[in-house]
């Protein structure tokens, strides 16, 4: 990626001591591990070149003085907690998809009154995501293309992105957070793609949705969320273990049961779950590949939900679905024109 290319020298410092920082809890001498840290250093030294802003100095935390009590997340759940609204066109779709006498072109109408989602969803059927033959012009041929569940659940899980936007940036960088999610996403679907497994619509939203409760967690329990960052930071710990330490609980099994209760598909709920535990994920494609996806994207240094630490990684289980070093090699090498084009759509619905 960064062949022919003269880097800064100061670029490329900055490159391996990040990466180095990031790799720092995990065995380099496990093959996958290395492959991953070759590929991520390629690709933090061409974001740094291209992409500076989205590399800001961390602000300096304090460890937390305090001991925190376990918070009960079902009782936070069932307290109708303050999240923005879900947006007008989730709750028609939802409605359309669960009435039995609805049709494809109901969706279709449902969908192209939103303008802002229906840009975006003809620029991922038109791009390299599908790679289809003919240009897709309308959402009716999308629905037909692509039929109503994958659509419907494409929609679906882009529509929340906006729910977020009024959260401070000081809390959490939305940018960063879509960016990591949105590479999430992408990288779990071709995944299915690749081995023929699960579903890719559905890998797409669950990675797109797999870290939805870091920021209900910092709009509801901003001072835990805070401490978890902190504790992750100077410990270099993964933040669903400081999570852990101050609430009891994590992001993860938080927005599982936010995916609960907005009643969307099982295989959602389970790959948010358990992003975080392939051993529970190993019998869904869905949460085993955002397992895979959520790794790959923070080792690439894609965006980011505060979490920038790579755990050590089975190296067997990974040689064992497919992703040997050769195998992370062709992988990156598709993926890059996708990820650059996926950017690309992302960075015009944010405009």
């Amino acid at each position: 990626m960064t062949d022919n290319i003269s880097i800064p020298e100061e670029i490329m410092h900055r490159a391996d001591t990040l990466m180095e920082d990031r790799f720092a809890r995990t065995d380099r001498n496990l093959p996958v591990v290395a492959t991953l840290f070759e590929l991520g250093l390629s690709h933090v030294t061409r974001d740094l070149m291209e992409n500076p802003d989205l590399y800001k100095p961390q602000a300096d935390m304090s460890m937390p003085k305090k001991k925190f009590e376990p918070v009960d997340p079902i009782a936070l759940m069932r307290k109708e907690i303050k999240l923005p609204s879900l947006p007008q066109v989730f709750i028609e779709m939802r409605q359309v998809i669960n009435d039995p006498s609805s049709s494809a072109s109901d969706l279709a109408k449902v969908i192209s009154q939103d303008t802002a989602l229906s840009a975006f969803l003809l620029r991922m059927v038109n791009s390299a995501f599908y790679s289809f033959p003919a240009q897709i012009d309308t959402i009716s041929r999308a629905v037909a293309v692509i039929g109503t569940n994958q659509l419907s659940t494409l929609a679906m899980g882009t529509s929340v992105m906006d729910m977020f936007k009024g959260l401070p940036a000081d809390i959490i960088d939305l940018e960063l957070f879509w960016r990591h999610s949105f590479s999430c996403g992408i990288i779990a679907s071709h995944l299915s793609k690749t081995f023929k497994q699960g579903t890719p619509e559905k890998c797409f939203v669950a990675g797109l949705l797999h870290d939805i409760g870091r920021p209900v967690m910092m709009m509801t329990l901003p001072d835990r969320a805070v401490a978890a960052t902190a504790i992750s930071r100077n410990k270099k710990a993964l933040m669903f273990k400081a999570e852990q330490i101050v609430t009891g609980f994590d992001h993860a099994e938080l927005g599982g049961m936010l995916l609960r209760k907005w009643n969307l598909p099982f295989s959602l709920v389970n790959a948010v779950l358990n992003h975080h535990n392939p051993a529970k994920a190993s019998k869904s494609p869905e949460a085993l590949y955002v397992y895979f996806a959520n790794i790959i994207a923070k080792t690439m240094g894609i965006g980011g939900s505060g979490d920038f630490f790579i755990r050590n990684v089975n190296n067997e289980r990974w040689e064992k679905h497919g992703l040997t070093p050769d195998k992370l090699r062709q992988l990156d090498s598709e993926l890059t024109p996708i990820l650059d084009e996926a950017f690309s759509i992302l960075k015009n619905m944010n405009n």
